[in-house]
């Protein structure tokens, strides 16, 4: 089973908010190619989704209070902005890795200040319903979002399965069929072709694992190779997306928007991390780390 997992395959578990911030070279493993690519993305734009739903409604719950919310709805209006740009964004694309790991960035750092100026506005009692409303109200959005990440899942998987017949030498259809249709889980398929394997010839066995344990060593590098290039100039191109951003807000009229870029952008000159230079994008892998 363990040359089995040397190829990687999607995890099918349901993804949740907090989820964004996970390890990123494990997010990163499945994005060697389009598929992979297009389900991380898909995840991204689920989780974003989530969060503006919930402050859709913590705006309304504020307002219904008498709060003011014009901090809340100005990181909703940028959250918008960055949902688009998540959308727009093309899994085939040969800098898909690095366009998903600087809109991960900005995804977090909203939902941080998201989550914090909730926190701000409501009491813990009102913060507590607002969640239980949230789970009760989740909308058709995600729900059809969650059905295409499923599926796209599925997709890479079988792919991954047949990739393992060749390795072996033998394919089996009908196995592949019992996942995809659901009447096989996934580890009912590894369980079932490591029986495969365990049956043929110690030679081709030992070669079997060879391969994919040199693949697996190739694609780790890879990964890592992405993750280190992603550091070169991050700071200049959050500084373009900001821009970005901002020529949007003001063709929208949102002078509250307009004043939080404008501001994120002084904040981030008056630092240092202005364009050419380095900073850390989120993942512990910024300049002097």
């Amino acid at each position: 089973m363990v040359s089995i997992s040397s190829l990687a395959f999607a995890d099918e578990a349901e993804e949740n908010e907090s989820e964004i911030d996970d390890e990123t070279e494990e997010e990163t493993e499945i994005m060697n190619n389009s598929l992979g690519s297009e389900i991380r993305l898909l995840q991204l734009e689920k989780a974003i989704t989530k969060n503006l739903i919930k402050g859709e409604r913590a705006v309304e719950m504020s307002k219904e209070l008498g709060y003011n919310t014009s901090d809340l709805e100005a990181i909703i209006g940028e959250m918008r902005l960055l949902l688009e740009e998540v959308q727009a964004a093309d899994p085939s694309s040969n800098d898909s890795v690095q366009v998903f790991i600087d809109l991960k960035s900005d995804a977090k750092n909203l939902t941080k200040e998201f989550r914090e100026t909730i926190k701000e506005l409501l009491s813990d009692v009102k913060y507590r319903e607002l969640k239980e409303q949230i789970q009760e109200m989740l909308s058709e959005r995600v729900q059809n979002l969650s059905k295409k990440i499923q599926n796209r899942i599925k997709q890479f998987n079988r792919n991954q399965i047949h990739r393992l017949f060749i390795y072996i030498g033998e394919v089996n259809e009908s196995l592949a069929e019992q996942y995809e249709n659901g009447n096989a889980t996934l580890e009912q398929v590894k369980s079932q072709i490591s029986k495969m394997v365990n049956q043929m010839m110690r030679e081709k066995k030992q070669q079997m694992f060879y391969d994919l344990k040199a693949e697996k060593i190739k694609n780790k590098d890879d990964v890592e190779a992405v993750l280190e290039n992603v550091n070169v100039n991050f700071a200049q191109r959050e500084q373009t997306r900001l821009q970005e951003r901002l020529l949007k807000a003001e063709n929208k009229g949102n002078s509250n928007l307009i004043q939080r870029i404008q501001n994120k952008i002084s904040n981030q000159n008056n630092s240092g991390n202005g364009p050419g230079e380095n900073s850390d994008n989120g993942n512990g892998k910024g300049k002097g780390k």
